[in-house]
């Protein structure tokens, strides 16, 4: 299943939003996204698939995916989707410019610290490495406690905490999308150990990937 990376989609990472007009007239493989995506059915019609099971799309039909989610379009008939895409620190940045009162996120208004985005990324790219936060600290050249509270402000957990919640969210599309032993794909995001792996899931999301994938398959 391809991973869309937010490098992939914001040219700008202080200003992660981003939009566009799809015109499908195939099938779109399960993918899945490192951001938040907002699809607004414009004309046409098809079934939207996901975790959640097979949705009918229809015009002024909506999608909201989180990030990590993994969807997909099949039976697609003249659909055209204008897609809206917004990096996990937007709504954030948005709160302290919207809530009366609010502190900004960002001292003086500033962006996001790119240095964040780039350890993001990192983490995103190489999900099955042996990351640790001292390693992914020296990677970004950042003392690993300061890299903690910035990345806490940007994106709301700590680096660990992102980095385990993109694994269960790509185990996840693993699971739907693939027959491979649920070891294998431990592995293949970066718990290698089947036991810590199926705890991490189940933390995750509620369920063993054994009863996931039985669940919510297609």
């Amino acid at each position: 299943m391809h991973k869309v990376l937010s490098s992939e989609v914001f040219p700008d990472q202080r200003l992660p939003i981003a939009g566009e007009q799809v015109e499908l007239g195939a099938d779109v493989i399960p993918h899945s996204h490192a951001f938040f995506e907002i699809a607004v059915v414009v004309e046409g019609q098809g079934i939207h698939l996901s975790a959640a099971g097979e949705t009918p799309l229809q015009r002024d039909s909506v999608v909201v995916l989180r990030p990590g989610e993994w969807h997909g379009y099949v039976e697609c008939e003249g659909l055209v989707l204008r897609n809206a895409y917004l990096g996990a620190d937007v709504f954030g940045m948005l709160s302290g410019a919207l809530i009366p009162g609010a502190k900004a996120p960002y001292p003086g208004d500033q962006p996001p610290h790119p240095t964040v985005q780039h350890a993001m990324r990192l983490l995103e790219a190489s999900i099955d490495d042996r990351w640790t936060l001292t390693r992914l600290a020296s990677e970004v050249n950042l003392a690993p406690s300061y890299l903690v509270r910035l990345f806490g402000r940007t994106a709301g957990v700590s680096p660990m905490a992102y980095l385990n919640r993109i694994r269960a969210e790509r185990a996840a599309g693993l699971l739907i999308e693939t027959d491979l032993p649920i070891a294998t794909i431990g592995a293949m995001v970066g718990w290698h150990d089947p036991s810590h792996a199926t705890r991490r899931f189940q933390a995750a999301f509620g369920y063993s990937p054994t009863h996931y994938r039985t669940t919510f398959r297609p």
